[in-house]
């Protein structure tokens, strides 16, 4: 009977820990993280497959011996560097929650990819030694393709991940009532403590000691410099350290 009670106890420890919200954030973010790094992996790929049709077509008729054999070799990384560019500032802009669907963010990215799948369908249409492969033909229509819809995916991804872990945040954070004072909403947080993941609170508390050490009262913003959470869950648990201290 020990041993069963024992092991009851630890499986509804077990439980509360594996129900957290704030651990199912956690997960999410990985999991956002880990789906990003593949689609950059193989939208770099892609990218290169295609910086081999841009220079065929640009110079597959010329020699190594032209300048602008060699220089035709910088064009697709050239667009391709602007377009990585444009979609590192897209999950960043949706990781704060600002919108990024503005007309020219939109015209210019499918001008850069547009302009990758013209050049490489026309030079495997066109090749220079005048005999078209169609196995060719397709992978230069398809890879293009999959570059741009990889491109266009990628900020749904951040967009739909980043919403549900808010989600999950907005159910850790304490219900409290609206017509609540602030001195009845401090109580409510010192009775009901926020709890973050281990490697969160070391980050968390060491940004608190520092801001101590300033002689200064902890605000929302010091907690999302040291942890990506919800204003509403910053200010919850600023208020908390300052009620603490």
């Amino acid at each position: 009977m020990r041993k069963l009670r024992a092991r009851l106890a630890e499986s509804h420890q077990l439980h509360g820990l594996t129900s957290d919200p704030l651990l199912h954030a956690v997960r999410l973010e990985r999991f956002r993280v880990s789906v990003t790094r593949s689609m950059w992996f193989f939208l770099a790929l892609g990218l290169g497959f295609t910086t081999t049709g841009v220079h065929e077509f640009l110079a597959g008729h010329l020699s190594p011996l032209d300048a602008l054999w060699w220089g035709a070799w910088l064009v697709e990384p050239a667009l391709a560097g602007i377009l990585v560019t444009l979609l590192r500032w897209e999950a960043e802009m949706l990781s704060q929650g600002q919108a990024v669907d503005a007309a020219p963010v939109v015209w210019l990215k499918r001008l850069l990819l547009g302009a990758t799948l013209v050049t490489n369908v026309w030079s495997s249409l066109r090749p220079p030694s005048g005999s078209v492969e169609y196995g060719v033909v397709f992978l230069h229509l398809v890879v293009p393709l999959v570059v741009f819809l990889i491109a266009e995916v990628m900020p749904v991804i951040q967009h739909r991940c980043n919403a549900a872990r808010d989600r999950v945040m907005a159910d850790a954070k304490p219900v409290t009532n609206a017509t609540t004072t602030p001195a009845a909403s401090a109580s409510t947080s010192a009775r009901t403590p926020l709890k973050l993941p281990t490697h969160l609170q070391a980050a968390l508390g060491a940004k608190v000691a520092e801001v101590r050490n300033q002689g200064r009262v902890i605000t929302p913003a010091d907690v999302r410099a040291a942890v990506n959470v919800p204003d509403d869950f910053a200010a919850a648990l600023a208020e908390q350290f300052n009620a603490a201290a």
